[in-house]
């Protein structure tokens, strides 16, 4: 058993990602079935936040669980402290493209409505696209879904996205450290 390289972490980061957006689509397809009311929507944000995150933070744990056995059998010279945080950053710029695309589209092609292409390729932002965004069928006028939108929506997006090293490392931490050990916690 050896520590696994940097590019397959990553891989099996931006994976995680992939996976996780095409969940949060199904969950938020899913959900409002049930109705296009407040409460589904703050719902399917809670929902796609916990999946998306969770699954990010799992990518991290795991690899902090095998680093803590390597560390532990001597098999490995030390820790890489900040692994996490780089892979975390490389998983960031994966998620956050589309968003980055959907920026220059509200502000430089405005009359292209992209918005529906993103809220499927950016599955965890589906519900808060449902949430902030105008819904064709609110739209006054024929203007796109881009023009009416608010150019804070996709700012607020990348921040959202950039939680993302944040859960990593912490992941890591909480893997190596042996933190959701269910024997330590039950018997502390």
């Amino acid at each position: 058993m050896k520590r696994e390289s940097f590019g397959i972490l990553t891989l099996k980061g931006v994976g995680f990602v992939v996976l996780g957006n095409i969940l949060c689509l199904i969950m938020t397809m899913a959900i409002f079935v049930f109705g296009n009311n407040m409460l589904i929507k703050v719902l399917a944000i809670a929902f796609s936040a916990v999946i998306f995150f969770s699954l990010v933070f799992t990518a991290a744990w795991k690899n902090g669980v095998k680093e803590r056995s390597l560390v532990k059998l001597k098999r490995v010279d030390g820790v890489t402290k900040f692994r996490w945080i780089a892979i975390g950053l490389i998983m960031f710029a994966f998620a956050a493209a589309p968003t980055a695309f959907l920026l220059i589209n509200k502000l430089f092609f405005p009359e292209r409505d992209n918005l529906l292409i993103y809220q499927f390729i950016s599955g965890s932002a589906y519900p808060l696209v449902l949430a902030f965004t105008p819904q064709a069928d609110a739209l006054v006028s024929q203007a796109s879904r881009v023009e009416a939108m608010s150019v804070m929506f996709p700012v607020l997006m990348m921040g959202y996205y950039a939680l993302i090293p944040v859960f990593t490392q912490l992941g890591y931490w909480v893997g190596f450290n042996d933190k959701l050990n269910s024997d330590k916690i039950m018997y502390k």
